[in-house]
């Protein structure tokens, strides 16, 4: 028996692709009905009975945005021999391979500046930036063990590198040619391999005043 495709998934994701390029070249407020429907070559009944309001669509292509977000990262580490390895890769695929200002940056920036007027678009994204900061600290969990770090260390050590890779993202999109990518990996490296070397003199010192 022939496997029953669903054709109402399929129409959904035909429109938040077209809502998406959309957005991206006009940002929200150019993204009308009128335009989405135009770029998915609709009409406005097939996309309102599938998207009743221009709102329930930026929902869908938020969470479509922050699925490709994950989807590149993921396919860059898959073959990661440890989390220090993944680590690793995910510096050198922010800093050097990663195109600038590709369409997923385009679509995140869009979003991000709706996040003070949009409780929404902020709940969703602080959601993601938990689990970002979850995956960071799970990478460096065995370094983190053997370094003698506690969770909170960990936790900080986590949320210092989202915000390090996203801010130097953004430096890279605004001018490509701002940083000596080699020198900010090399050091970036140099700062973590201190803080974690750190955790393991403090180690020692709490073990020895133990005994």
């Amino acid at each position: 028996m022939a496997e029953r495709v669903d054709v109402g998934a399929i129409r959904r994701a035909q429109i938040v692709d077209a809502a998406c390029r959309v957005i991206q070249q006009k940002g929200i407020q150019g993204a009308s009905l009128s335009e989405i429907e135009h770029e998915a070559g609709i009409s406005r009944g097939v996309l309102t009975y599938h998207f009743p309001t221009k709102e329930s669509i930026l929902l869908a292509v938020f969470d479509e945005t922050m699925t490709r977000i994950k989807a590149v990262g993921d396919a860059d580490m898959a073959t990661a021999g440890s989390g220090w390895e993944r680590l690793e890769r995910g510096l050198d695929f922010m800093i050097n391979r990663k195109p600038a200002n590709d369409e997923v940056d385009a679509l995140n920036y869009t979003f991000l500046a709706q996040i003070s007027h949009r409780e929404d678009f902020r709940a969703r994204l602080a959601a993601e930036y938990v689990d970002i900061r979850k995956m960071i600290a799970r990478d460096l969990s065995e370094r983190a063990r053997e370094a003698g770090l506690a969770a909170g260390e960990v936790e900080a050590l986590a949320a210092i590198i989202h915000g390090v890779l996203s801010g130097l993202n953004m430096q890279l999109n605004v001018d490509p040619q701002a940083l000596e990518r080699a020198e900010v990996v090399r050091t970036l490296k140099v700062m973590l391999e201190a803080r974690l070397g750190g955790g393991v003199k403090r180690s020692r010192a709490a073990k020895q005043r133990r005994t």
